[in-house]
């Protein structure tokens, strides 16, 4: 048997390194490939629920669709009940559409009545009024919608402002003025 001499051993433990580096860079590229890959897939995945989601509420929307295209091809005479038939099927289509954006979580709601809440509505303005409390909501151009627990659009509303002092003893006065000559009518 002959010896291996120092330098002999060196160059098998060199050898040996080598092809373990060459295994680990090969289980790197291996790696790196699989994630790579991975990712597309997960990608093309996401991208196909995407299509998925959207024709499911298109495909809601598309039987509306052809219900407005039915309402807008009808040669509506000029009678009531015509117009009484053809705003029906506008409440209906209405209805439908409604309900198809429902069954996805779209929820209207109004703030009318209610007392201003910025986290709802967005504010267009005021109106100085007796009729209603200060800060309460009297008119709702837009109504609000909300996804689920998510604001999608916030309502935009009018809000109640107290009646300044001068306009508070105008509309007294109007309203002394006016049960005067109511009374002066009767007397007559």
């Amino acid at each position: 048997m002959v010896k291996k001499g120092p330098v002999s051993k060196l160059k098998d433990e060199l050898r040996a390194k080598d092809a373990e580096v060459a295994d680990m860079r090969s289980l790197a590229l291996r790696t790196a490939a699989e994630f790579d890959n991975a990712r597309k897939r997960w990608q093309r995945e996401r991208e196909e629920l995407r299509i998925q989601a959207q024709a499911e509420v298109l495909g809601a929307l598309v039987e509306i669709w052809d219900n407005f295209e039915r309402a807008l091809a009808v040669d509506a005479e000029d009678n009531e009940k015509t117009l009484e038939s053809y705003r029906k099927g506008v409440e209906l289509i209405f209805s439908q559409f409604s309900d198809a954006l429902a069954k996805y979580g779209l929820m209207q709601y109004s703030c009318l009545g209610e007392e201003f809440d910025p986290t709802k509505a967005e504010a267009l303005g005021y109106m100085e009024t007796s009729e209603a409390k200060p800060g309460q909501v009297v008119e709702e151009p837009k109504k609000g919608f909300m996804l689920g627990d998510h604001l999608l659009r916030p309502a935009q509303v009018i809000v109640a402002r107290e009646v300044k002092e001068e306009k508070k003893e105008a509309e007294a006065s109007e309203e002394t003025t006016g049960k005067q000559r109511s009374r002066e009518d009767k007397e007559v």
